[in-house]
């Protein structure tokens, strides 16, 4: 009885293998697709984060020069300027 069995297993697995092996190259196909759809959205992310950032640091630098002029403005001023303790000193 037991041999009986084996035969008819046998030649169900080699007729089950093509539509097994067609499933999973289809399965692998549509996961390599949206893997490479995943790809390019992530490259494109990166691009416009790239761009954010270069706006950003474009901001920045104007900033950091603007309160650098400003901080040497009011050095020059306050050099210039008597302290306001000097100026009530004098009656």
């Amino acid at each position: 009885m037991t041999r009986s069995i084996f035969p008819s297993l046998a030649t169900l697995v080699v007729w089950l293998l093509p539509g097994v092996a067609e499933a999973q190259r289809a399965y692998t196909e549509d996961r390599i697709s949206q893997l490479e759809r995943s790809i390019v959205e992530i490259q494109s992310r990166i691009e416009q984060l790239r761009q954010q950032n270069q706006q950003l640091q474009q901001k920045l630098d104007k900033m950091q020069s603007s309160h650098e002029s400003r901080l040497q403005r009011l050095e020059r001023g306050s050099a210039k300027a008597p302290s306001p303790r000097a100026s009530q000193a004098k009656p």
